[in-house]
């Protein structure tokens, strides 16, 4: 183990608990920043676990421990309360970690969290929009939480496959060609491809309420695309081709990537393997009207159908064949779906069905989220549908544009644009990462737009004032980063103990599949920062402060950059 990061400081607190014969599981020992300095620079409540464990007094307990604390780095131990065992740390401590800290972060956050470089793989599906139909703010939420999960694993040290697994294939793909035949004109399609896409889906629509058979004409279609008819071929590639030609103009403006763009078409024949030797096995059989069914563990629960009477597959079906495909082809450790909490039965279903099956040795986790309101209440569009991405991408951008030219009139025209664009979409992202995605996410312009409070504005600005400091005192960065710390002011301790405490957020982030704990954090570290930069002169201190305060200085731009590039956000020069 690294010997100069907040986890050693763990492992010292666990060695005394060990050494006065109690046994504690590691992940279960804390340590949390103290609320005020004079009582300690961290706190742990490991003596009243242990004490509710084996039946002591917490302050019995905690008084053990903390006499049998044996390490150079603990100056001193107190108890606090009603058992929590206080300490403050040696300053040799703060500065070997601010120190490596800045020179190789992502090597610093390896080694905090134990974790090798690629050595685990996980499998993440995100955005997952459907062909055909413009991306609605409702994709959003995937898109941005997905994301930021799939860097924050990254950084961590995991190989990651990020998959945007969408929806290009089924019935309404007959429903489409047929309507392309009938009313569709192809130059039209090619000026403007999605909205007259949706145009001719939804009149396939309204003419099939009145004349029914159209149903039956959709079906005869996509039968017809399933047997390989090479012009419903053709066809198809073509929706499917400008479809993500369009969806990749907005992955682009949001800045997000994926690794793998497999639809459910990919699919198609990787199935029939799966139902066969599940038959084989016992686990499908059947149910109603001679379809294929799993069932399910709960008598409440309905049980889980993968082929359908008529013989067709089902999204469940191609899921299944997904998570064996992502089996074979990674052999992942962990398999992540980041789809709205509407879809939980589905889900709890899928898993289900692939532990019986046997389809792979991987966790497999569902992360939820909740639904999205706007708070003026505008959610749709003058039109009544749902308001599209691009839309919202645009109002951003316009927003954040016209708060540049109020606030930053020292730059010139282009330099606002391009600071409103990095602003605008950072907004947008970091109001959505900043709020708990289990609760129903508010999107409030007047909030993601504040140079106060936390948001992006507020963080951006923070670290560009900080930029700012470094270039005014003319040091090199790498001189910087050889400075020590000599900490004589409260506001000092409290930006290296918040600096301390960045991988643990990182850490409650990736087991918890929250981004907003980084986001947490990055505005708590801000505020002391901020805090620092008020009270105490930086650039006209005298030598060991004013070095002390530029390394943590370094250190504070370092970490906040590194959290918004986690949450997909940029940083930008001057503001």
């Amino acid at each position: 183990m690294n010997q100069h990061n907040l986890a050693y400081l763990k492992d010292v607190i666990l060695k005394a608990v060990h050494a006065v014969g109690f046994e504690v599981n590691p992940e279960d020992l804390h340590l949390e920043k103290t609320k005020t300095l004079e009582h300690g620079h961290f706190a742990s409540n490991v003596a009243m676990f242990i004490a509710k464990k084996y039946g002591q007094s917490p302050r019995e307990a905690a008084q053990k421990i903390m006499e049998a604390i044996k390490d150079p780095i603990i100056k001193k131990a107190e108890i606090a309360g009603p058992g929590f065992i206080n300490v403050f740390v040696e300053q040799k401590f703060y500065t070997d970690e601010c120190r490596s800290l800045c020179k190789n972060l992502d090597i610093y956050i390896q080694e905090s969290l134990g974790f090798k470089p690629g050595e685990k793989t996980l499998l993440i599906d995100t955005s997952h929009p459907n062909v055909a139909k413009p991306m609605g703010v409702h994709h959003l939420l995937s898109t941005i939480i997905g994301s930021a999960l799939a860097q924050l694993y990254r950084k961590i040290g995991y190989n990651v496959i990020n998959d945007n697994y969408i929806g290009d294939w089924g019935t309404q793909f007959g429903k489409l060609i047929y309507a392309i035949h009938t009313w569709g004109d192809l130059a039209k399609i090619e000026k403007d491809p999605i909205p007259e896409l949706l145009t001719l889906y939804v009149r396939f629509h309204e003419e099939s309420e009145k004349d029914p058979t159209l149903d039956d004409h959709g079906r005869a279609e996509f039968k017809k695309l399933e047997e390989g008819d090479s012009e419903s071929r053709k066809l198809w590639r073509y929706i499917v081709e400008i479809s993500l030609s369009e969806f990749q103009k907005l992955y682009k403006r949001l800045g997000v990537t994926f690794d793998v763009i497999n639809g459910e078409s990919f699919y198609e024949n990787k199935m029939e393997s799966i139902l066969n030797e599940g038959r084989k096995a016992g686990i499908i059989v059947d149910g109603e009207k001679e379809a294929w069914i799993i069932k399910p563990e709960d008598p409440n629960d309905p049980p889980t159908v993968v082929r359908k009477s008529d013989g067709a597959t089902l999204y469940m079906t191609r899921d299944l064949a997904r998570i064996k495909y992502w089996e074979e082809t990674w052999h992942p450790d962990l398999m992540v779906n980041v789809v709205d909490v509407a879809q939980s039965l589905y889900f709890r279903q899928l898993f289900s069905a692939t532990d019986k099956l046997n389809l792979t040795k991987a966790h497999n986790v569902h992360v939820n989220f909740g639904r999205m309101s706007f708070k003026d209440g505008k959610m749709s569009t003058r039109k009544g549908n749902i308001l599209k991405l691009e839309e919202v991408l645009d109002e951003a951008e316009e927003r954040a544009l016209k708060l540049a030219r109020e606030k930053a009139i020292e730059l010139s025209e282009e330099e606002q644009k391009e600071l409103a664009r990095i602003m605008g979409i950072g907004a947008v992202k970091y109001n959505i990462l900043s709020q708990n995605r289990v609760n129903n996410i508010t999107f409030d312009w007047d909030l993601m737009l504040s140079f106060e409070g936390n948001s992006v504005p507020y963080l951006m600005y923070t670290a560009t004032r900080a930029q700012s400091i470094l270039k005014k005192a003319g040091v090199d960065e790498k001189e910087v980063e050889s400075y020590s710390l000599q900490l004589d002011d409260d506001h000092e301790k409290m930006v290296i103990t918040d600096l301390m405490m960045y991988t643990d957020a990182l850490h409650r982030a990736g087991e918890e599949f929250k981004p907003n704990h980084i986001a947490n954090y990055l505005y708590a570290l801000a505020q002391d920062y901020n805090a620092l930069y008020n009270a105490l002169s930086i650039l006209q201190a005298e030598d060991n402060a004013k070095k002390t305060r530029l390394l943590l200085t370094l250190a504070v731009i370092r970490v906040v950059k590194h959290g918004l590039t986690i949450l997909g956000i940029d940083v930008p020069e001057k503001m």
